[in-house]
């Protein structure tokens, strides 16, 4: 086991990004090579690093994953104003969440698994809210990101995620009910809710100070300043920190300087080359393989149920709205991926989960998602996308 901790960021980050490299260039994502970098260098084989060498850094890059997700959120209201992404994102997160639930409390128990009512509640959410990357890349891939179907599902599936951790943060200010904690919480939230509104108008003016200043990294300190004290703002007063951090990404697109490339670029080179990788090679070195192998079937029952859920839910809304790439665009809406294991990081830093059965039961899906999806667009897309002009047909009355 390496102690030294500049070791064991050396030693993870240089196997992180050759697993993450070679992943890509078969066509999946980078997270499930570093996923299986922390396996590879856990108790399970290499026994190499410990988990909590690197948990402070997988906490930021939690954060950070929150606060870019945010970033790509300039106008929520309009998202929430368009009726159809909001059915769907609303439907897939509550449908989905609620039975998920009911499997993992009732079901769970005949294999010998008993999680409480909250627990139970909280598997839901993580296994409801889908991963936008996914679909986002399915519908680049298929020259489908710009056409009317592209934006809706990409719109349902960021109100998905946005009312996901809205539902995330409700369950987590009653984990502990007491009167005092709840009327304490209630007062965090109105004192929380007050110092958005007052950044809200602040934070333009101070904006505007800093870019005079012509220091590109004033700019950068700016944002990371924000999104550190708004999740540990959200975190001290009940709210789980990523919220926070939700939070401060979308006031910051809203500065002029976030649509800048250097700004961007400078926030993606510290969050993917560094923080965001960890995270996932922690996520990796939590998860007990062992308890998979033992577990399989019942694995292979939790994927295939929230997948059998979702499918169903997107192919009725499809038929609804009579869009012609049926397979295409309920496929691509399988994925989990970042925001749950997020939801699951934070739940268990809070205290809701205190041993890693959450997370080897997830951990699997991520694998298996990016498999599934990739062959069922490959199947659906041979037979849905041969006449491009026949791609879409939403009917708008």
């Amino acid at each position: 086991m390496i102690e030294n901790v500049l070791l064991v960021l050396l030693v993870v980050l240089v196997v992180a990004k050759l697993m993450g490299g070679l992943f890509q260039k078969i066509g999946l994502d980078s997270s499930i090579g570093e996923l299986l970098t922390g396996v590879i260098l856990g108790s399970y084989l290499l026994n190499l690093v410990d988990a909590e060498k690197i948990e402070p850094f997988a906490l930021l890059g939690s954060i950070l994953i929150l606060f870019i997700a945010g970033l790509k959120q300039s106008d929520i209201q309009e998202m929430l104003e368009e009726k159809k992404a909001f059915h769907i994102g609303i439907t897939l997160l509550f449908v989905t969440s609620i039975l998920m639930s009911l499997l993992f409390y009732y079901v769970l128990r005949y294999f010998g698994i008993e999680f409480s009512i909250v627990q139970a509640i909280v598997l839901g959410i993580a296994f409801a809210i889908i991963d936008i990357g996914v679909p986002a890349k399915v519908f680049i891939s298929n020259g489908l990101i710009n056409l009317p179907i592209g934006k809706l599902i990409i719109r349902s599936a960021i109100i998905n995620i946005i009312l996901g951790l809205f539902l995330f943060t409700i369950v987590t200010i009653f984990f502990k009910p007491s009167f005092f904690d709840i009327l304490t919480k209630i007062v965090g939230i109105l004192l929380f809710v007050g110092i958005i509104i007052g950044l809200i108008y602040f934070l333009t003016k101070i904006s505007q100070f800093v870019m005079k200043l012509h220091i590109e990294e004033a700019e950068l300190s700016l944002s990371l300043i924000l999104v550190l004290a708004l999740a540990y703002l959200s975190d001290k007063i009940g709210f789980s920190s990523v919220l926070g951090a939700f939070i401060a990404g979308v006031l910051i697109a809203k500065m002029p300087f976030s649509e800048t490339t250097t700004f961007s670029q400078k926030i993606k080179s510290i969050s993917f080359g560094l923080f965001i990788p960890l995270f996932f090679v922690w996520f990796g070195l939590e998860i007990d393989v062992n308890y998979i192998i033992q577990n399989i079937l019942l694995i292979f029952l939790i994927f295939v149920s929230y997948t059998a859920i979702r499918f169903f839910l997107m192919y009725l809304f499809m038929k609804k709205y009579k869009i012609k790439t049926i397979g295409v665009v309920s496929s691509s809406m399988l994925s989990i991926d970042v925001e749950s294991l997020v939801i699951l990081l934070v739940a268990k830093q809070l205290g809701i989960f205190t041993d890693e059965i959450p997370l080897s039961l997830f951990a699997p899906s991520v694998l298996l998602s990016t498999l599934v999806i990739v062959i069922l667009v490959a199947v659906f897309s041979k037979k849905e996308l041969k006449n491009k002009k026949r791609l879409i047909s939403i009917n708008e009355s």
